[in-house]
């Protein structure tokens, strides 16, 4: 069985369907497969891809690109989960997509992780990096742990879609322990991965980073910054 955890496609449709409110086994049988069908390809990785006739209806029915639900599943790259990283559920780009959300989080820790509340703070026009995105945003910067590259009062702007290879630099969340808990998330830079685990690095201090695939909830690509929170 394939590893679908860090799959973007197949985490685009899941959280666009908690987003719609829809529920796999309806939308299996609307696409005219049987109710598993949906199940089966997110969750166990079969069929590897959605054949091309089954990814256009699919696309109608979500109301998206038919484009976001092509992809290579072995590319490690990030979209998010529902609840979580997007950034969460709602975020959006608005006033004709020239706009993009800004995302705080709580009071990070000794070790870099931080709270991920999701709140909106501000909207900040989309950068070059982003022109073509679909559902970036922005973060402030509150821990010095990726300094110098990112310091406190920076914004970086996340591209929730972008492959992740080695030495990007991205946003990476954990999985909680129970449901309700509090996500918690991280700047990090991406440095490899192996059958069993990613490593990350951190700047400040330094230090590396192994998380298992199976401890990680999504990864986003930072695609650039504006310094001390300029635009």
């Amino acid at each position: 069985m394939m590893d679908t955890s860090l799959d973007p496609v197949r985490q685009f449709i899941r959280d666009t369907l908690a987003e719609r409110g829809l529920n796999m086994s309806s939308v299996s049988k609307t696409l005219g497969k049987n109710h598993a069908y949906l199940h089966q390809f997110l969750d166990r990785g079969i069929p590897a891809r959605l054949p091309e006739l089954v990814r256009e209806k699919l696309a109608e029915i979500l109301e998206v690109p038919e484009t976001q639900l092509k992809g290579d599943p072995g590319q490690i790259s990030a979209s998010n989960a529902a609840g979580s990283l997007r950034g969460p559920r709602g975020s959006v780009a608005r006033s004709g997509m020239d706009k993009i959300p800004v995302h705080s989080t709580g009071r990070g820790t000794a070790d870099g992780w931080l709270p991920w509340t999701g709140e909106i703070v501000d909207y900040v026009s989309r950068p070059p990096q982003l022109a073509g995105a679909t559902q970036p945003y922005a973060l402030y910067v509150v821990t010095d742990s990726m300094e110098p590259r990112y310091e406190i009062g920076d914004i970086v702007y996340v591209h929730p879609g972008k492959p992740i290879t080695p030495g990007a630099f991205v946003l990476v969340q954990t999985k909680t322990e129970k449901e309700g808990d509090v996500p918690r998330v991280s700047i990090r830079r991406f440095l490899k991965r192996t059958a069993n685990k990613l490593t990350f690095e951190q700047l400040s201090p330094p230090k590396q980073i192994d998380l298992k695939p199976t401890d990680i909830q999504v990864l986003h690509r930072i695609v650039g910054s504006a310094e001390n929170g300029g635009s």
